[in-house]
């Protein structure tokens, strides 16, 4: 709940530190003395709009910070978890600050911690719900209708299924429909494709294939040259007169003649005897050689043809030969992939199919459990609303199937009502007036009490044209809300002062040559005093505190 609010320099206050107190806390005072200052602060402090009269000093900052303290276990988890999302530490108690510079700037703090003026909004409204004197025309929005239906269900699971199941869905479908696009502007891509993939197939060509020709088609073309060398190389070594085999087998007899004269030569015979071996095989490896170059006209012939047919594929392709195949390789991918395409759109569409089928199974859990929850909170809002001097009211919900699902499920949620007998129910903007809509909210206010998950309700002079016993109903149903609930409200009606657990007066006064608001609590005799006050006639009288006394002594 709400704890302290400390004010500087804002509107009508210099400087306000005010405790709040749990319970129903009024806020009394002449017309124009500022209650709803208060409320306007606090509504600062969480993110609201600034007013344009917002810094009474305007040499100086504005200033609000409200401190809270949280002991409802599931409220606290969800404002922790908000924080942890946030990047914020999470702590058993929490600041909220907002401070307006005289240049109209706005800077916002959680914990003491700079943040945006959008988070300070996010966390104000897991913290305090303001029902001004305008804010019951939010009852009329389906969203609001929807969302008290829910809450007052208690079945965050169902609710957060349904949107799970819906965004999932939607994905499965963008996936889809991304891939049908993709399909159809790759059409003609296939196309050319499909040609460029079947005249490679046609080519055939083979991984190491051009490297290959070109080694042969070097060979075979200079076949006349290298025969011819080949030849010189035989006549040397063999087949002249002064061949190097004569040569070596007369250097051999030589070696011979030498031996017979007792000359040790053994060892010079046998390297000359090893070099005539060795230039006969050598001989023999050239004959080979060149015996390889003959009939082979008609290869080479081939080997150009292919490679002809090779560099022409490639300058169709804009590519290098030496590159063609490993292009072919990456075309043939990229065909196949396309090939599969229909494959792949299957496959979505039938991912698309289970996801829908799943949004409408927890769709339809969540309709059931809608119709119940609303049966319910009807039949208590009914019963309150014939305390609020509106006992013909017929409150009930409705359900009306959207024309497309959302992440909220299949139907719109629509209050109606009827303030006449017999009449049939109709929407609450077509039935309720201003002040049927004010009590309404209240008796909603009520009716979902125990459900509520914000500890702070601040309703400002929600009793707005109501009086009499009506208004004595109107504290007593605040009073009750109180006891769940930390609640503030202004008010005019002394049946609504007198069932507060606490109550503030606002009073304005002249300071200065300027007017300042003070609010202060009241105690005993004070609170008596006021309450007489606003029942109305002299103040002062026994009969008026009289008065005062039995409406304060009724609560």
């Amino acid at each position: 709940m709400l704890t302290h609010l400390d004010v500087h320099n804002y509107t009508l206050v210099d400087e306000l530190n005010l405790e709040i107190k749990c319970g129903l806390t009024t806020l009394t005072g002449e017309t124009g003395a500022g209650k709803s200052l208060l409320l306007d602060a606090i509504g600062l402090a969480i993110g609201n709009k600034a007013r344009g009269d917002a810094i009474s000093d305007p040499t100086n900052n504005a200033e609000v910070t409200a401190s809270f303290e949280l002991s409802h276990q599931v409220i606290q988890a969800k404002v922790q978890q908000w924080l942890s999302d946030n990047g914020l530490p999470a702590q058993s108690d929490y600041q909220l600050k907002r401070i307006i510079t005289p240049q109209g700037r706005s800077r916002c703090f959680i914990n003491g911690r700079a943040v945006t003026l959008t988070q300070l909004q996010h966390l104000g409204a897991l913290l305090v719900n303001i029902h001004g004197q305008h804010e019951h025309q939010a009852l009329l929005n389906h969203h609001t209708q929807r969302k008290l239906v829910d809450t007052y269900g208690n079945y965050p699971h169902l609710t957060q299924a349904v949107k799970d199941a819906f965004n999932h869905w939607q994905s499965a479908q963008n996936a889809l429909r991304h891939a049908q696009q993709q399909a159809d502007a790759m059409s003609a891509q296939y196309q050319l494709l499909k040609y460029q993939v079947e005249e490679l197939e046609q080519l055939n060509l083979q991984a190491d294939e051009l490297q290959n020709l070109e080694a042969q088609q070097k060979r075979l073309a200079n076949a006349e040259a290298s025969q011819s060398i080949s030849q010189n190389i035989i006549d040397t070594s063999r087949d002249n007169e002064f061949s190097i085999q004569n040569q070596l087998t007369h250097i051999i007899g030589q070696i011979k003649e030498l031996q017979k004269l007792g000359l040790n030569s053994s060892e010079a015979y046998e390297l000359f005897n090893t070099a005539l071996i060795h230039n006969q095989e050598a001989v023999d490896a050239i004959e080979q050689f060149a015996l390889s170059f003959e009939g082979d006209e008609s290869s080479l012939q081939a080997i150009e043809l292919r490679l002809s047919e090779i560099y022409t594929v490639a300058r169709k392709h804009k590519i290098n030969p030496a590159a063609l195949y490993s292009h072919q390789q990456e075309l043939l991918a990229e065909f196949a992939q396309l090939n599969n395409s229909d494959e792949h759109i299957q496959a979505l569409e039938e991912a698309v199919n289970e996801a829908q089928a799943t949004y409408n199974q927890n769709s339809q859990q969540l309709t059931a459990a809608r119709v119940i929850a609303a049966k319910k909170i009807s039949k208590a809002i009914n019963q309150h609303l014939k305390t609020l001097a509106m006992s013909d009211a017929n409150f009930c919900i409705t359900f009306e199937p959207l024309t497309q699902p959302s992440q909220h499920g299949d139907e719109n949620t629509t209050f109606l009502i009827s303030t006449i007998p017999n009449k049939p129910p109709a929407p609450l903007h077509k039935i309720a007036s201003g002040g049927e809509l004010s009590r309404i909210g209240l008796a909603i206010q009520v009716a979902t009490a125990t459900t509520h998950t914000i500890p702070t309700l601040i309703f400002d002079e929600v009793d707005a044209g109501i009086g009499g016993t009506t208004g004595n109903v109107v504290g007593n149903l605040l009073r009750k809300l109180g006891t769940n609930a930390q609640v503030l409200c202004v008010t005019h009606l002394a049946q609504v002062a007198s069932k507060a657990h606490n109550h503030l007066l606002v009073q304005k006064s002249k300071y200065k040559n300027s007017v300042r608001s003070t609010i202060q609590y009241l105690q005993h005799d004070a609170v008596i005093s006021e309450v007489a006050r606003m029942v109305g006639g002299p103040v002062d009288t026994k009969a008026s505190l009289a008065h005062a006394r039995e409406m304060l002594n009724s609560r």
